[in-house]
């Protein structure tokens, strides 16, 4: 078997795989969690943090108040944000799964969190960690 820098093409496509995917499966399993034992409460839209994207654009991720059972108002913002204000806009209701034990820091955004983009990332990612294993194998039977 030859060792040469090509030969180890495989361990860079693995690498920018696992980059990808990793974030993307724990943000799914964490939102899958929230929703499956988290409690749910019905919000608010009460504003959108604005951010700044990568070419200067302005970004928004919508701002979420709901009330606990014991009647404290919470606030949560999803960590990341789009280009648009999309259906999300002020005054539009939403629901909110989140940790009873700590609702301030384990929330999630129904239809937003672990949604469409989160599922998206994963698929440069897989084709980066499929490409890297048929590389590797090549590379171990010689080619």
């Amino acid at each position: 078997m030859d060792l040469t820098e090509s030969s180890f093409a495989w361990l860079i496509l693995l690498i920018i795989g696992a980059i990808f995917v990793t974030p993307s499966v724990r943000e799914i399993r964490r939102t899958r969690q929230l929703r499956r034992a988290g409690a749910k409460a019905y919000g608010q839209i009460v504003g959108h943090h604005l951010g700044e994207g990568e070419n200067g654009n302005t970004t928004y991720a919508p701002v979420v108040a709901w009330r606990t059972p014991d009647g404290l108002r919470r606030e949560y913002c999803p960590a990341w944000s789009n280009s648009g204000k999309g259906r999300f806009k002020v005054g539009t209701s939403a629901v909110i799964y989140y940790d009873p034990a700590d609702p301030d820091h384990s929330a999630a955004l129904r239809s937003y969190d672990g949604g469409w983009v989160t599922w998206f990332a994963l698929l440069p990612g897989t084709a980066a960690i499929g490409f890297g294993l048929f590389e590797m194998v090549a590379v171990l039977l010689g080619r």
